[in-house]
C-alpha cells in the first residue's frame, strides 16, 4: 500500500506539473497593470489557461487515491518532483535541453525525497488520531497564518508579492491535503459518510482558496520568486500536521539526521531548478 501511494503520488506530480506548465505558458503575457481578478477573466478565454485547470483536477484526484494509501508525510514530500517535471515540460516545449546545472538540481532534488522517505517512521498514528481540538487548533493556525500572507501580499508589488502569494498557496495546498486525509475514515461510511464529513466542505472551500492564491502568485512578476514557496511551504505543513495533529511519529535517533539532510536537498534543489526555470524559459524557441 506504501509503495502504490508514492507511485500515485508521482502521477499527481506530474498532472500538476502538467496543469501548472499550461497556465504558466497562458499568464505569460498577463498585463501587470490589471487587477488579478480582471487577469483571471482573461485568462478564462485562454485554452492552454483552462486545460491547465483540468490538469489540475486530475492531479487533485490522484493526490486524493494517493492519501488513502500512505500517510500525508509520505505523499506531500514526494509532490515536491512536480517542479523538475515542470522544468522537464518546459525544456520539451522549448526544445532546449537540460543543462548540467539542471540535473544536478533534479538529482539533489530526487535524492532528498529519497533520504527523507527511507529516514521517515510511518508506522504509527494516522488521520483516525486527530482530535476535535487538535482540527480546531491546526485550523486557527492556518488561517492566521493565511491572514497574515495576504496581508503581506496585497503590501507587496513584484517579488514580494509573487514570494508572498506562492507562499499562502503552498500553505493551502498542505492544508488540503490534511483535510483530504481527514476525509479516509469517512470513506469507510460510503458517501453518506463523506457528505456529513466537515472536511469534505473544507475541502471545497480550500479548493477555491488555493486556486485564487496560485493565481496571483502567477500573475506577478518575477515567478522564480512564486515558486520555492508553492513547492516547499505545501510539504512543510503538510508533514507538520502530520506529526502533530495526526500523531505520525518521528523516530528519535540516527534516522534524524537523515531526515534533516533530506530537507536540505530538497529545498537546495527547490532553489536551484526555480532559478534555472526561468532562465529555460526565456530563452526563445
Amino acid at each position: 500500500m506504501l509503495l502504490a501511494g508514492v507511485l500515485v503520488a508521482v502521477a499527481a506530480a506530474a498532472g500538476n506539473a502538467v496543469g501548472s506548465a499550461l497556465q504558466r505558458s497562458a499568464s505569460r503575457h498577463h498585463d501587470p497593470t490589471a487587477r488579478w481578478w480582471q487577469g483571471l477573466l482573461t485568462l478564462a478565454r485562454r485554452p492552454a489557461w483552462l486545460g491547465g485547470i483540468a490538469a489540475h483536477v486530475v492531479g487533485f484526484v490522484l493526490q486524493a487515491l494517493a492519501l488513502t494509501l500512505a500517510p500525508i508525510t509520505v505523499v506531500q514530500p514526494v509532490l515536491v518532483v512536480e517542479l523538475p517535471f515542470t522544468l522537464l515540460l518546459g525544456a520539451l516545449a522549448l526544445g532546449t535541453p537540460l543543462g548540467r546545472r539542471a540535473w544536478l538540481s533534479v538529482g539533489v532534488m530526487a535524492g532528498g525525497v529519497a533520504l527523507f522517505l527511507a529516514c521517515l517512521e510511518t508506522d504509527r498514528g494516522g488521520p483516525q488520531a486527530a482530535t476535535t481540538g487538535g482540527w480546531v487548533v491546526g485550523t486557527t493556525v492556518v488561517v492566521v497564518l493565511l491572514a497574515v500572507l495576504t496581508v503581506l501580499g496585497r503590501a507587496g508589488r513584484g517579488r514580494q508579492r509573487a514570494l508572498w502569494f506562492g507562499i499562502a498557496a503552498g500553505v493551502m495546498y498542505g492544508f488540503n491535503a490534511a483535510l483530504l486525509a481527514g476525509l479516509g475514515p469517512a470513506y469507510a461510511a460510503g458517501l453518506g459518510g463523506v457528505l456529513t464529513a466537515w472536511q469534505t466542505y473544507g475541502v471545497l472551500v480550500g479548493g477555491v482558496v488555493s486556486f485564487l492564491y496560485l493565481q496571483q502568485a502567477l500573475q506577478a512578476h518575477d515567478l522564480i520568486w512564486a515558486q520555492p514557496g508553492i513547492t516547499l511551504a505545501n510539504p512543510i505543513v503538510a508533514v507538520t500536521w502530520g506529526l502533530t495533529v495526526f500523531a505520525e511519529r518521528v523516530a528519535v535517533d540516527l534516522r534524524l539526521i537523515g531526515l534533516g539532510a533530506g530537507v536540505f536537498a530538497i529545498a537546495a534543489g527547490t532553489v536551484g531548478l526555480s532559478l534555472l526555470r526561468d532562465q529555460i524559459a526565456g530563452r526563445p524557441r
